[in-house]
């Protein structure tokens, strides 16, 4: 796919193909790197954040799971002892 981009200050272009000139690119492979990193890294990020958000829930859902069998242990303790 083809992607064009008009109207870049020339003082930014120069950094581009300093950065390019730098990586032994041209300026179109250096975009496209920059540009396909870019939104792999924005991919990375929301598969991190679902992550998180999953790794919270399933936190909460072993705290929850921890107390319940903490008072199942306790009721049975009671029930042993009532013998």
């Amino acid at each position: 796919m083809e992607v064009k981009i008009r109207n870049v200050e020339p003082t930014a272009v120069k950094k581009i193909d300093e950065l390019a000139r730098k990586k032994g690119l041209s300026r179109n492979e250096y975009l496209k790197n920059v540009i396909e990193d870019f939104s792999i890294l924005e991919m990375k990020d929301n598969h991190v954040d679902r992550m998180e958000k999953q790794l919270v829930a399933n936190t909460l859902l072993m705290e929850k799971t921890s107390n319940t069998l903490d008072e199942l242990v306790s009721v049975l303790k009671e029930l042993i002892d009532d013998e």
